[in-house]
Formats: C-alpha cells, structure tokens, sequence
C-alpha cells in the first residue's frame, strides 16, 4: 500500500518545484522596497519553461502556481504583521494568522491561472502565448473586483518606477500593462522551451519587438505630455505625521489642530491656492465639533485658502436610527461652505467585514476593525479654483473612481492617506507605487499626502517630480497644471482588454483541439 504524505498532495512535482519559488522569488523583488520593476519582463520565464517542458497535469500545474502565489505575497505582504503597536488591533496575534489567510486566498488566483492554461493550451506554444497573458488579466481583474476586492500588487504596478514603460495604460490601464509583461514572459520561455530554429527565431523576434516598442512608445510619449498646457494651480501637501499613539486620545485633540493651523499658515506663506490634510487629519466626527469646524471654515475664508482634510462621520438610518460612521472628508470652501467626500471602497476586513452592509450583526464581530459604512456616489468636489476627484487611502488602487472622476469633469486627482499603521516598512512605498499609474490612465496630476509619508506629485507622464520622505513633518507647495481631455482608458474602460482577452482564450482554446485533432 503506497503512503501519500501531505506535502506530496499540496506541492508540484520536482521539475517544477524551484521554478515556481524562484519566479515568485523574482516577481517579489520587483515591487518596493527592492524594486527591480523590469525584472517583471522575465520573472516569470523560469515557471513557465518548466510548464512548458514538463508539461505537468492540470492538477499539478494548480499546485505551482500555487507555491508561486504562496513565494510571491508573503515577500510582498509580509509586513503586515509588524503593524506599530497603536494600530490598536483588538487580538494582536490575530495578524499571523490573517497574514497567511490573505496570502492563500491570494495564491489561488496565480494557480487558477495555470490550471485554466493548462487547459486551454495543453502546453502547446501557440495556445500557451495566446492564453497565458490573458486568463492572468481576467484573473487580476476579478481579484479587484467585490467586497473582496483587493489589487494590491497587481503585475503592472512593477512598472510604475519606470515612466517610459509606463505609458501604455493610457491606452489599456494597469491591465495592459500585466497583460504585456506576461506575453513577453511567455515568448522567453517559449523561445527556451522550442525545439525548432524557426519557433526559437519567432519566440524570440516576438519577445523583443514587444519589450521595444514598450520602451520606444514610452520614451516619445513622455516627452510629448510632459508638454502639456493648461491653466496653472499651487496646491500645498501637508504632511503633519502625527504620532499615532496620541492622535485618537481626546486630550490631543486640540494639538492636531494646532498642527492643521500651523500647516494651514505656512501654505497660505507659500501662496498656495489649495492645501491638502492627509486622511483622517482631523481625529473627530467633525459634525460633532461644531467649534473645530467653524475654526476650519475661518481659517478658509481669512486666508483665502481651500482646506481639504479628512475626518470622519456619521448619519443614522432605518426606523431604529442605528448609526452609519464614515471615513469621510471635505473642503471647507472660501465662501463658508464645506463640501463633503466619503470614502466608497473600504479596506477589507481593516475599514469593514465583508457584507456588513449587508447584514448588521456582522458589525459585532470585533477584531479591531472600524466598520465604516461606503459613502455614496460623489461627483468631484469643488474646491473653488480647481474640481477634484478624492481618493481615501485604498481608493487610489482602483482606476474605476478616477475614470468616473474624469467623465465629469475633474482636472486633478487627490489622494489622502494615513500610512502610519505600516511603520518604516514596505507598506507606505508599495502603496504610493500604485497611484502613479492613474496619473498615466488618463493624463491629469496626481497629488498625495500622507500622514507620515510618502506624500508627493506625481506628474501625468508618471514621473513623481517632489515629494516628502517617510516620518518627516513638512508643508510642499508645488505648480500643478488643471488638465482636462480624455485618453482612450477613460473612455473605453476596461471593456477592450476585457474582449479581447476572452478572445484569446478561446482562439487558444480553439488551436490547441483542432492540433490535437
């Protein structure tokens, strides 16, 4: 009787064992801190010769992508339980835990990925080309999609240090980009794995033909928007970084308003026509703080000045009137009025449980969460000089909010943030790496303040041109342009890639049973 251990039924079968670790290994170090952001092109060629080679099972081809998933996110996401101790989580050593559980739901999207590849190609060349790059867009998309969602560290975003290989997402956004470092990932292994001159001749011309013009088109288009002309805007980004173990006692309250004022001041110093407080600046319900409020909208109207701060509120709804807390912010206008933002895509699990909007008594489980509720559909705010589309925090890593910004109207993007719970890790860096590529979607500046860091601008060619460095306390006023216009990505969405790459399956499909006839 033949005895099958556990790690015999969980990992892949040798040939394919140090190829799965080493291309999760490489595709690690591509995102920050390390940040070896064209390493992507090749990271994944040693799986994917291994697939190719050894042909494996659908089953097995499952268990490595699998053991890549597994490499890959405890690299990337490791951090996350080092979270600083005034995160104030309710069960601490509840993050290990919650560390591995995200990084096995993660791992099952690379695996599905293989698993439907197999399929489809049967691990002959011309389906593999043809399903490789899409079945992995159609899975990023999906992860990002629901109460589930979660894109962070989506392959794109490896390119995000690289402007001149970033400017593709006009034309197909993030997606495109993932969708492109596969396929030229999949003709390296492709040539490697070809018996034949001419399959390595072709493999080969394909790989290269995509990797230049990739840099070729990036390189002309930067020079091309960094030319763009609009009506000029000084926007001034605070960075206050507020110790997070005082910064929600009510006895210091007073002083993190002191700090707004302060920062407030040397903005208007500074000529500013704009300032802009991280998330959750402001550590109240700021409807309840009628004082602070009217201290905000003064300081608006004396200095002449747009404040747009985050803090958070509330209404109460439903016959019971329960209550509904928001991470919320606003403007306060130069002509008295304050003009509000909630934050629609909350974090989850960190901002909410999943369907507890749905479902109230979820809202009791207690580990620490905030159970904030989404806010509503919002069209850009008004900060008088210049329309804006606000991005709270996790917001920014989802094109979708700024394509809807753009639609209607707003000349520039604005991510507030509170980065702080992560400490001097990779976290704050991985998070400001994703926002550049909205800048580069659809062609508007992005501004960013952090509580602590990394605040800065990122201009639409992707090029951050100032920024404050991490655990720093500093006021930047910087010339924006207010731009308008519409790039292909912000008319057409998602919709192309998405077609398109549902096109390649099947044409994949299709090819592999008609050779196999």
């Amino acid at each position: 009787m033949k005895i099958r251990i556990f790690p015999g039924r969980v990992l892949p079968p040798a040939p394919l064992l140090i190829p799965s670790i080493l291309s999760g290994a490489l595709t690690t170090l591509c995102y920050p801190t390390v940040s070896l952001g064209p390493v992507s092109l090749l990271a994944l060629v040693p799986l994917f010769w291994a697939l190719l080679h050894v042909k494996p099972s659908p089953r097995d081809a499952f268990r490595a992508g699998f053991l890549f998933g597994i490499t890959c996110f405890v690299g990337m996401l490791w951090w996350i339980i080092k979270l600083i101790p005034s995160a104030d989580v309710t069960i601490p050593w509840l993050m290990t835990p919650a560390l591995l559980l995200l990084v096995l739901y993660l791992a099952l999207y690379p695996a599905f990925h293989l698993l439907v590849v197999a399929y489809a190609s049967r691990w002959r060349t011309v389906p593999f080309l043809l399903s490789a790059p899409a079945v992995w867009v159609l899975f990023e998309m999906a992860r990002s999609r629901g109460e589930l969602a979660f894109p962070w560290g989506l392959l794109g975003y490896t390119l995000s240090d690289q402007p001149s290989l970033l400017q593709s997402a006009e034309w197909w956004g993030v997606y495109g980009l993932s969708f492109l470092i596969v396929a030229v990932n999949a003709l390296v292994a492709g040539m490697a794995a070809a018996r034949g001159p001419r399959s390595r001749a072709a493999c080969a011309v394909g790989a290269c033909t995509l990797a230049a013009s990739l840099y070729l088109y990036g390189d002309a288009r930067v020079d091309q928007v960094d030319k763009l002309t609009g009506d000029s805007l000084r926007v001034a980004i605070a960075q206050p970084n507020i110790d997070l173990a005082i910064k929600w006692k009510p006895e210091f309250r007073d002083s993190s308003f002191v700090q707004i004022n302060r920062q407030t001041k040397i903005a208007h110093d500074q000529k500013a026509q704009l300032v802009v407080f991280p998330e959750t600046c402001a550590p109240m319900f700021i409807e309840n703080s009628p004082g602070h409020r009217s201290e905000l909208l003064g300081e608006a109207r004396s200095f002449e000045l747009p404040i747009y701060v985050g803090f958070l509120d509330h209404t109460y709804s439903g016959p019971k009137r329960d209550l509904d807390v928001f991470n919320s912010s606003g403007v306060f206008r130069t002509d008295g009025t304050l003009e509000k933002y909630a934050k629609r895509h909350l974090l989850p699990f960190g901002e909410a449980l999943p369907l507890a909007t749905r479902f109230r008594w979820i809202r009791k489980i207690d580990f620490g969460q905030a159970n904030f509720r989404p806010g509503a559909d919002s069209e850009p705010l008004d900060a008088g000089p210049v329309r804006f589309t606000p991005l709270i925090c996790f917001e920014s890593v989802f094109p979708e909010l700024c394509r809807e910004g753009v639609q209607r109207g707003t000349q520039l993007f604005v991510n507030i943030t509170n980065d702080g719970w992560f400490g001097n890790t990779p976290g704050p860096y991985q998070h400001a790496q994703m926002c550049i590529a909205r800048a580069v979607e659809f062609r508007r500046f992005l501004v960013r303040s952090a509580n602590s860091g990394v605040s800065m601008v990122v201009t639409p060619s992707g090029e951050v041109s100032h920024s404050i460095p991490l655990n720093q306390t500093d006021v930047m006023t910087v010339s924006v342009l207010k731009l308008s216009g519409l790039t292909f990505y912000a008319r057409h969405g998602d919709v192309p890639l998405l077609a398109g790459c549902a096109l390649f399956v099947a044409l994949a499909w299709f090819v592999s049973r008609r050779r196999a006839a």
